[in-house]
C-alpha cells in the first residue's frame, strides 16, 4: 500500500475537502481518522474493494482500490477525483461464483500446489473482469467465461500428465 495519498475535492457548493489515506486509516480535513476495514462498503466485490468515506458535509465519496492490481481511486459522485473520469464500481454478476467452484475443483482435482493456484486465480481474475463488464452481452460473457475455464482446464491436465509422465520415468 501507499504510505500516504492525498485528494482534494470540491463539492457543488464550492467547499474544498482534503481527504487523506494514511496507514490504513481515511482523515477528512484533518479530523479524527477513520480505520478502512470499518467503513467497507456492501459495494465491493471479488474486483474492487469499496469504502465509504463520509465527508462531514452529509455526503460520501468512495474509495475504491482494485483486488488484484492495489491501485486506488476517490470517487466523488461517480467521477475519479485524480482523473475526472467517470468510474464505475465494477458490479460483478453472482453466476461467477459458478466459476469461482469450478477453479477450487480444478485446483484440488488436477493441478494443485503454487502453479495450479496461479493459473486458477489468473483465469478467475480474468473471468471476474470478463463477467462485469456490462458493455458486453450477457451471451459473449458467459460464452468467454467457459471458454477461459475449458482452457485453463486443457492446460491444467496437460501439465498434470506431463509432470506425472516425467516422475514415472524417474522411478
Amino acid at each position: 500500500m501507499a504510505k500516504t495519498r492525498e485528494w482534494n475535492i470540491i463539492t457543488e457548493t464550492g467547499e474544498n475537502i482534503r481527504v487523506t489515506l494514511e496507514k490504513k486509516q481515511i482523515i477528512v480535513n484533518g479530523n479524527t481518522p477513520i480505520v478502512l476495514k470499518t467503513a467497507k462498503s456492501t459495494e465491493s466485490s471479488i474486483l474492487e474493494t469499496v469504502y465509504d468515506i463520509p465527508l462531514g458535509n452529509g455526503e460520501i465519496a468512495k474509495l475504491c482500490t482494485g483486488t488484484f492490481d492495489g491501485k486506488y481511486a476517490l470517487v466523488y459522485k461517480g467521477t475519479d477525483v485524480e482523473t475526472g473520469l467517470e468510474h464505475k464500481i465494477a458490479d460483478v454478476p453472482k453466476w461467477i461464483f459458478v466459476f469461482v467452484a469450478l477453479y477450487v475443483i480444478n485446483f484440488f482435482v488436477i493441478l494443485g500446489g503454487a502453479l495450479g493456484g496461479a493459473i486458477a486465480m489468473a483465469a478467475l481474475a480474468a473471468s471476474a473482469r470478463i463477467a462485469a463488464n456490462q458493455e458486453r452481452s450477457k451471451a459473449f460473457r458467459y460464452i468467454m467465461c467457459i471458454l477461459i475455464y475449458v482452457g485453463v482446464t486443457i492446460v491444467s491436465l496437460i501439465i498434470a500428465f506431463g509432470v506425472g509422465s516425467l516422475l514415472n520415468r524417474l522411478r
